[in-house]
């Protein structure tokens, strides 16, 4: 009985150690952008710099690197009335 219980811990750990490797890890900006897009669902630019009270240059990078990490997506353009151009919908995944 001892044992099984120790394989099942053994177990447990190598899944954790797994998901650990295989999850990007990510920094604390990029986090909020992330958090950001997934509340809005979805949001452009503009509209998180704008929820988050930041300059939009600070958002932009960050959304191209949850880009290139397979965690954020273009999901479409939408027409921004107050900058008059067409500009993309980031979705997260």
């Amino acid at each position: 009985m001892e044992s099984t219980k120790k394989i099942k811990e053994m177990t447990r750990k190598t899944q954790v150690d797994s998901l650990k490797k295989l999850k990007p890890t990510i920094g604390a900006k990029q986090q909020s952008v992330y958090n950001v897009i997934r509340y809005l669902r979805p949001a452009t630019n503009r509209n998180i710099a704008k929820h988050l009270g930041w300059d939009v240059n600070r958002v932009t990078g960050r959304v191209t690197e949850l880009v290139s990490k397979g965690m954020v997506m273009a999901y479409g353009t939408h027409y921004d009335n107050e900058t008059k151009r067409t500009v993309t919908l980031w979705k997260a995944l």
